[in-house]
């Protein structure tokens, strides 16, 4: 269900901006300011940090607020603080008449206000009637607000055979076959059976990506046009678009620094006025929600209005991105006709979002373009072998897949463009039966949408051909696994949509391969298990020679060929070629690479078998925020990697003892167990990462020449960072970062009366502002609950608020009605 918007309103550090050191511009604002004024402006900054984000509403409430004291108090003196006085005793009055006693979540209620600034400090019935439309906290009712078609899945049915993975089944069928003949020659046991099973299954699964690579080269070498974009010149103007970035416990200063870095890139093209951008969090820590709206504040400020940018952070985090979406669209989709859906690492470049809707534009069919997604900003040792793999053979899937799929394509939740009608009326998500982890809400809605929007005639495509796309990858083994524990649920509640009615046998194969691609490792475990138990219990060997020796070919090919051929792509083109670093730095980059991927997969394999037997177990992953900075810290990686550790050693004893002779065949698997730790130590190290970029190894357009975009957002985060003193002045002024910190202080150390220093320190800060205080004086303050209490209060009274928001007026959200 949606929730209402909520503007940015905490009272944010500005002091580094230009707007704000041009001394000879504020005193010329101030002077505008009298007495009455500036307590109507500073009531009204506290209106707004309330929720309060109608600007008539708040400057009409504040003028009310001022008459009433007008006259009871000297004006020169104490104007602006007995205004604020009577405001915050009409907050509590009318949260008291509304709730009563009851401890309403400070989120809930600044939403709500935000959403109903009629109701805001007016009569208690229609207040009242206003809370039960939004849906009172204490009923736990989220609001009735939806408008995206239904969705429903019918039960399951047989789904038709593929005509796309009819080599696949070929090459899987023929080994699996072959192998249950050889087996059979005494009679094929149920072992034997299972052992032929998931011989035909992982040879299936290998053959849909060399299928996919091979047609992807084959599709290159006919045609080597470069991305083809739209002569800006004679092209019609373009319709309104949001640029979409959902947020959840993100660095901020990474977010709004590549947000302003696409803005930026857009003011400067003909066209980039016709976006609109959006930054949609679900963070629930005050803290870092109030980062969020600092680094808000900043480039909403030094960015271009032209192209402005809107702050929303939801009240309740109903299923999660997806729901976070689909509220946007719920709300805002009527104003726009198409809309780029960013990740918190995505960066674009501004020509190549102005190419993606005017290819929407020329194809009226297509509802979605997905954008190519190109890795970069590996630091670590593992992010960069990751980031060297999706240079080198990336491209070639990429363009093998959308040939594959043609107008049945896929999409990848993100740095992909959206035809709004088209997604409002097909894309609504169902429920599915039963509890998490199969059932419930859907993880990886991204390839749903793309299959019910297929489903409804619409067209799915792939830009294959664009540049200026990028995302980040988890920088270490243990954050890398994180991810794919929520990917993998996600991609297994596929298993029962897949066979849903009405879907195009494309959209099936989407679903089915990405599931696979998390089966193929408890499948490749029991593979290897199960051959070993035949092994040991045969007299004879399991197959002949000349099989044996056709098997080992034909994996090699299915693993090793693609990657051969995105490096023959790679080499044929001279740019390519020396971005890699030259013909001999790129070949044994691929070389290092692919041994380097050896070693790690099968660790990979161990975690995937785990992450699927815990959620066929009914273990449910957690939503949890992704980190995107290396800590590959030892204790991290032991606790991660402990288990993987034993199993080796134990593999290697086993094998010692019961079967010797297996013992040297089956070293490339458990010798990366039985050094796991040390192996994922390494590549989680930056300094190791750092080592094998100044030897020329494994280098990658971006780092070589890196985009001019990438550069200009390095430069950015000096502007969307922040410090200590703008921590500790929105602490003081917000009412959610204050009642968040002191049910946290007050949890764990009650607190005393105030000593002396706390006394002495908080009538300082009152006195001189939030700067006067070291980074010792502001932890000796905030540890003091009723100091803080009390300088909450006296602050909105005394510290000139109103003066600090001149020339800082933010966006409010648009409408949210058609």
């Amino acid at each position: 269900m949606a929730t209402e918007p909520v503007s940015a309103t905490n009272v944010s550090d500005v002091s580094d901006t230009p707007a704000i050191n041009n001394s000879s511009q504020l005193r010329s604002r101030l002077g505008d300011l009298d007495p009455r004024g500036r307590a109507e402006r500073r009531v009204a900054e506290y209106l707004r940090a309330q929720g309060l984000t109608d600007e008539q509403r708040a400057l009409s409430l504040a003028h009310a607020i001022a008459d009433a004291c007008e006259g009871s108090v000297s004006p020169t003196t104490a104007y602006a603080a007995a205004a604020v006085t009577e405001a915050q005793a009409r907050m509590r009055a009318w949260r008291s008449q509304l709730f009563g006693d009851d401890k309403i979540d400070a989120l809930w209620l600044r939403a709500f206000i935000s959403a109903h600034p009629d109701a805001f400090l007016a009569d208690g019935e229609l207040a009242s009637a206003r809370v039960l439309a939004f849906g009172d906290p204490r009923a736990g009712r989220p609001p009735t607000h939806a408008e995206f078609s239904l969705q429903a899945f019918a039960p399951f049915r047989a789904p038709r055979w593929l005509l796309g993975v009819m080599f696949a089944l070929a090459v899987g069928g023929t080994v699996g076959l072959t192998l249950a003949t050889n087996l059979s020659r005494n009679g094929l046991t149920i072992p034997e059976l299972i052992f032929s099973t998931l011989c035909t299954f992982l040879f299936g699964f290998g053959a849909v990506g060399f299928w996919t690579a091979s047609l992807g080269f084959v599709s290159s070498l006919r045609d080597r046009r470069a991305a083809a974009f739209t002569d800006p010149g004679k092209a019609a103007p373009l319709p309104r678009t949001a640029l979409i970035m959902p947020i959840y416990h993100e660095s901020p200063e990474h977010v709004f620094a590549a947000l302003l870095g696409m803005r930026e890139s857009l003011a400067t093209l003909p066209g980039g006025d016709a976006f609109e951008i959006f930054v949609l969090s679900d963070s629930r820590v005050p803290e870092r929600a109030a980062e969020e709206e600092r680094a808000f504040r900043r480039i909403a400020a030094l960015g271009d209005p032209r192209v402005p940018v809107f702050y929303r952070r939801r009240a309740r985090n109903d299923r999660q991105k997806s729901g976070n979406l689909a509220e946007f669209f719920e709300r805002w989709g009527h104003r726009y006709q198409y809309a780029v859906v960013l990740d918190a690492d995505s960066l674009m470049r501004g020509e190549t979002l102005i190419e993606l809707v005017r290819r929407m534009e020329a194809a009226p069919e297509v509802a979605l373009l997905q954008a190519p997604l190109t890795l970069h900003g590996g630091r670590t040792l593992f992010a960069r072998a990751q980031q060297l793999a999706a240079s080198l053979y990336g491209p070639a899937f990429t363009r093998g897949l959308a040939a594959w799929a043609g107008p049945h394509g896929n999409y990848y939740g993100h740095n992909a463009i959206v035809r709004v009608r088209a997604f409002l009326e097909c894309c609504a998500l169902p429920v599915l039966a039963g509890e998490p982890p199969l059932g419930g809400h859907i993880l990886s809605h991204d390839f749903v949408e793309a299959a019910l929007l297929c489903r409804a005639g619409w067209e799915v495509r792939a830009a294959h051909d664009l540049t200026g796309s990028w995302e980040e990858l988890p920088p270490t083994l243990p954050e890398y696994v994180a991810r794919d524990r929520r990917w993998c649920q996600g991609n297994l509640q596929h298993l029962r949509i897949a066979f849903t009615p009405g879907l195009k046998p494309m959209s099936r194969v989407h679903m089915l391969v990405g599931a696979a691609a998390y089966l193929a490792s408890p499948g490749w475990l029991l593979f290897m298990v199960s051959g070993l138990v035949l092994a040991s219990t045969s007299a004879q060997p399991l197959v002949t020679r000349p099989v044996a020796y056709a098997l080992v070919l034909t994996t090699l090919l299915l693993l090793l060929l693609p990657r051969v051929l995105g490096l023959l792509l790679t080499l044929r083109d001279p740019m390519l070629r020396q971005t890699h670093g030259g013909t001999l730095r790129c070949v044994g980059s691929a070389v290092l690479e692919t041994l380097f991927a050896s070693v790690i997969a099968p660790i990979l394999m161990l975690h995937h078998t785990r992450i699927v037997l815990s959620i066929f177990l009914g273990r449910a992953v957690r939503w949890g925020s992704q980190q995107r900075s290396a800590k590959g810290e030892l204790a991290i990686i032991v606790q991660a990697e402990l288990l993987t550790t034993l199993i080796g050693v134990g593999s290697a004893l086993a094998l010692a003892v019961l079967a010797p002779t297996w013992l040297a065949w089956l070293a490339p698997v458990w010798l990366p167990w039985l050094f796991a730790i040390p192996l994922a130590l390494l590549a989680s190290s930056e300094r190791a990462g750092r080592v094998s970029a100044r030897l020329g190894l494994w280098t990658v357009p971006s780092e070589s020449a890196p985009d001019p975009l990438s550069n200009r957002v390095e430069e950015l985060r000096a502007l969307t960072g922040s410090d200590d003193s703008a921590r500790f002045r929105d602490l003081v002024l917000d009412p959610i970062l204050l009642e968040a910190h002191l049910a946290r202080t007050e949890a764990t150390i009650p607190s005393p009366a105030p000593s002396q220093a706390a006394l002495r320190l908080r009538q300082r800060a009152l006195r001189m502002g939030p700067a006067a205080l070291n980074a010792d004086e502001r932890r000796l303050l905030t540890a003091d609950s009723e100091s803080m209490r009390w300088l909450h209060d006296e602050a909105w009274r005394h510290w000139p608020v109103e003066l600090w928001q001149i020339g800082r007026e933010l966006p409010q959200l648009p409408p949210d009605v058609p």
